[in-house]
């Protein structure tokens, strides 16, 4: 039976984690219900981390140093899930700190396996916010990223209008959204050049580029560019007010720097 090698911290299922990661960790690519059970007791729903989720991110990166193509793609894509998590209520900041080295493995595994290509669409998204949560751009790795049905919900800098910006088959444009009439006094969008990428954008759209993840990564040209209120007329950024309108709340000890871009 695995022995957690470090102390509890804060919340978890630290009794049932072990035995299923044990079965994991025996058949890490034959045993489909243990990666269910594990995903549920690790990052339930995918989204919902406690402390027993970190503790477990070293066997995860032990997986993925494996080689073996379907291990290392499960343990990458569920070590994801989890560091992006790290701004919930899990007591666990302590731990986290401790854990950047094992993040920072995580990070360089995915860059080769990035680099690998052929990767499925789903797992390919999967690994673009994975990508995004091992450099410390949690609250990016869980944006919305459907640039074919895509809208945005902001609030204009100037006047505090609700905007909503559509990026996607539906046009890429700002508009006031009214309940019986629609999007009304729409105006067209001003895409931000590759070039003129912040250093974060830049990271997005290469990350999304080499994933072949190519709708993304026209999408984020939108996303990073500008709009108009289509009250006041004023300019705004469009990732700017969704990551104003969107900071996570960070857990008890506020935020925990794990990585960079």
């Amino acid at each position: 039976m695995i022995e957690w090698q470090l102390p509890r911290y804060g919340r978890g299922p630290y009794d049932e984690v072990p035995p299923v990661l044990e079965r994991v960790l025996r058949s890490p690519s034959l045993d489909e219900e243990a990666w269910r059970e594990l995903w549920h007791l690790l990052a339930t729903e995918g989204l919902t981390v406690s402390a027993a989720s970190f503790a477990a991110l070293p066997y995860l990166r032990d997986l993925a140093r494996s080689g073996e193509t379907v291990a290392v793609d499960r343990a990458l894509e569920l070590a994801g899930a989890i560091v992006a998590g790290v701004v919930q209520d899990h007591g666990a900041d302590e731990l986290i700190r401790e854990m950047a080295p094992v993040i920072a493995e995580l990070r360089d595994v995915l860059a080769r396996r990035i680099g690998d290509g052929g990767l499925p669409p789903t797992l390919a998204v999967a690994f673009f916010r994975a990508d995004l949560a091992f450099a410390g751009a949690t609250g990016w790795s869980m944006a919305e990223y459907d640039f074919d049905d895509g809208f945005y919900s902001v609030s204009c800098p100037h006047c505090d209008l609700p905007v909503t910006v559509a990026i996607g088959d539906h046009g890429r444009y700002s508009a006031y959204r009214d309940w019986c009439e629609g999007d009304v006094r729409r105006r067209p969008l001003k895409p931000c050049s590759v070039e003129r990428l912040g250093s974060l954008g830049r990271r997005m759209h290469g990350t999304a580029r080499a994933l072949g993840l190519l709708r993304i990564a026209e999408g984020l040209t939108y996303l990073f560019g500008q709009a108009e209120c289509p009250d006041c007329a004023s300019a705004f950024v469009v990732a700017d007010r969704y990551a104003a309108d969107n900071e996570p709340h960070h857990s008890t000890s506020g935020p925990v720097p794990i990585g960079g871009w």
